[in-house]
């Protein structure tokens, strides 16, 4: 059972005091970034003729093609790639090519006013979890944790990025009574990523701050009393002082080391039994297919009673 405190503190961002980047436009120039593990060639080629076939400019970081031991190039190398499409006024959005591990090496090396001085759509998910709190906590920028270049969009995908990043809301989700793990209504920012990279985040300067808001995570690949650890991680750190709401996303069933969806049901179930916050299961989003593209720092509201998630405003404009 739960042991979140119901004495949970209100205050916290503001969805205005996010910057929302200027939204993305056929003929723009997307600037594809290399943060973390090094980048599969074909996988990178096939990702960009799709961009380039819906009619947009592609230009890729310098150090794309690069390998450094477990990376696309060393630190150095890697953070000065993605600050070239930072400062490039040519670039108009940044996408980025693959997760992995790696991104949140770099943070020490970034200037957040680079990120806040020409606000650029980022879009990525599992390892750019740390950038994106970066952006948050240093640039109030708002980011999108969805696909990314060489691996969902290169696959030809499903997908909403291109809706959600064209200034469009994104679309509500219905929530099943099954997939209702705590009920209630709560609204705020979105805040969260990969399970695993908010935990790691925990004690350092880029920690989640979900007072007022509402946390999304993710993972692939966990057994269930990893995930309970990193949850009890966060929450033992504070960042569940003040939430308002939860909402878990794929947890990727037949990849959590041997265990069953369903126990990993009854695992999330008796977890968050007694919240003081909803939350909610099965959102179509992180280590799947077709996943769903989720803009943090913008404002979204969870009623269990009405069954649905739902994004309050564009979060490009």
């Amino acid at each position: 059972m739960t042991t979140i405190a119901a004495g949970a503190r209100q205050s916290g961002m503001e969805p205005a005091t996010f910057i929302r980047p200027p939204r993305l436009k056929r003929g723009d120039t997307i600037g594809i970034a290399a943060l973390s593990r090094p980048v599969h060639a074909g996988k990178l080629a096939a990702g960009t003729a799709i961009l380039e076939s819906r009619g947009y400019r592609v230009v890729c970081a310098p150090n794309i093609g690069s390998r450094t031991q477990l990376f696309a190039g060393t630190d150095a190398e890697r953070a000065e790639g993605y600050r070239a499409l930072l400062r490039d006024p040519q670039v108009d959005a940044i996408f980025f090519a693959t997760g992995g591990y790696g991104a949140g090496r770099l943070l020490s090396l970034l200037d957040p006013r680079e990120l806040a001085g020409r606000p650029k759509i980022h879009l990525g998910g599992s390892d750019l979890t740390a950038l994106f709190a970066y952006a948050a906590t240093h640039a109030r920028l708002t980011t999108f944790y969805g696909p990314m270049a060489a691996m969902a969009i290169a696959r030809g995908e499903t997908l909403d990025w291109e809706h959600v990043l064209s200034g469009a809301t994104p679309d509500p989700h219905r929530v099943s009574e099954t997939d209702v793990v705590a009920p209630g209504a709560g609204q705020g920012i979105l805040v969260g990523g990969c399970l695993s990279l908010l935990a790691s985040l925990a004690g350092t300067p880029e920690q989640v701050d979900a007072r007022g808001a509402v946390l999304f995570w993710e993972d692939v690949g966990e057994k269930a009393y990893r995930l309970d650890r990193m949850l009890t991680q966060l929450e033992r750190s504070g960042t569940f002082d003040g939430l308002q709401a939860m909402i878990i996303g794929s947890i990727t069933p037949g990849e959590v080391g041997g265990e069953s969806p369903e126990f990993v049901a009854e695992w999330l179930f008796d977890r968050f039994r007694g919240a003081p916050f909803p939350v909610v299961r099965g959102y179509p989003a992180g280590h799947m297919v077709d996943s769903r593209t989720l803009p943090l720092g913008q404002p979204v509201r969870v009623d269990t009673a009405r069954g649905v998630v739902e994004f309050l405003q564009p979060a490009a404009v």
